[in-house]
């Protein structure tokens, strides 16, 4: 018995540390575009997910300045051609802001990246998240009180 729970957990283990497999952005929270002592990570798994119809969230914070800034920003592009719907802003010539609705997994899970990106003084603060579960635009709508126009 616990020969078969211990697989289970490393099964869910390896599942989790490649949600994101086939993406752009898997180098970002590998870490091997900015190293990751310098990001704030938060992964998140489980059964405290839920109740938000989640089964993964991560999040990556980091403050890097203009060339770091934009190799990040051509990963969220690149990974925004595959998106079944978006929603971007940008600012000059710069991605700012994205909700990329990636498609399904293989097992029928919605996908979602986040990014958010904002300048001060040549630095860059940045904010990606890779959600997944069976949540879709309009639960995570709902779930940051978001009104429709």
């Amino acid at each position: 018995m616990k020969k078969i729970l211990t697989i289970l957990v490393l099964l869910l283990a390896w599942t989790n540390a490649f949600c994101q497999e086939g993406l752009y952005v898997e180098d970002l929270f590998e870490g091997r575009v900015i190293p990751a002592k310098l990001m704030k990570r938060t992964t998140i798994s489980g059964s405290k997910l839920q109740p938000y119809g989640l089964d993964t969230y991560k999040s990556l914070f980091f403050q890097v300045g203009e060339a770091a800034f934009h190799t990040v920003e051509v990963l969220i592009m690149k990974d925004s051609y595959a998106a079944i719907d978006q929603q971007t802003e940008y600012v000059g010539d710069h991605l700012v802001y994205a909700v990329i609705c990636l498609p399904q997994t293989h097992t029928g899970l919605n996908r979602f990246l986040c990014y958010q990106a904002k300048e001060d003084k040549g630095i860059w603060d940045v904010t990606v998240v890779y959600l997944r579960g069976t949540a879709t635009v309009g639960d995570l709508d709902m779930m940051f009180n978001k009104r429709k126009k």
